[in-house]
């Protein structure tokens, strides 16, 4: 269930879709500390393998997305 919602969330994101936080976390059962989680392994996976991208964060609307550094 962890790899696979993490995948899910990756997946969205290189695909260029904004991900709620909210709804995401409802959508998958998650808290928002696990979904924290989530982004720290992604954003680590970026750094080491991916480094032009980063995960942005739209602070008013708790929406994720990636970003071209």
């Amino acid at each position: 269930m962890k790899i696979e919602s993490i995948l899910l969330l990756y997946d969205e994101l290189i695909g260029g879709k904004t991900v709620s936080r909210a709804e995401f976390c409802a959508e998958y059962s998650i808290t928002e500390r696990t979904f924290y989680r989530y982004l720290r392994e992604i954003t680590a996976f970026l750094r080491a393998h991916k480094s032009s991208y980063i995960v942005d964060v739209s602070e008013r609307k708790g929406a994720y997305f990636l970003k071209k550094s």
